[in-house]
């Protein structure tokens, strides 16, 4: 099978964690009903967001993120309700 111009290609990383981080995303996702990686991806999103990376001027996909005061994103993955 031949790529086409057209064909879009997804990158997926792997990201290698200390065992106790990847137990504690874990935890939390079980948590939160989520799965790790989205935990993972999801405080990675907010790390950058709180670091003032543009992550809104690469991608529209990441608007919904700043939808919201920084403070009210995806409470409950760092904040107690």
């Amino acid at each position: 099978m031949k790529i086409k111009q057209t064909d879009s290609l997804r990158c997926d990383y792997k990201i290698y964690l200390e065992p106790i981080l990847a137990t504690g995303c874990q935890y939390q996702g079980n948590r939160l009903q989520i799965t790790r990686s989205k935990y993972v991806r999801y405080a990675v999103i907010r790390a950058l967001i709180e670091d003032d990376y543009p992550l809104n001027k690469l991608s529209k996909k990441f608007d919904k993120f700043y939808a919201h005061k920084i403070n009210d994103l995806h409470r409950g993955m760092t904040h107690k309700n």
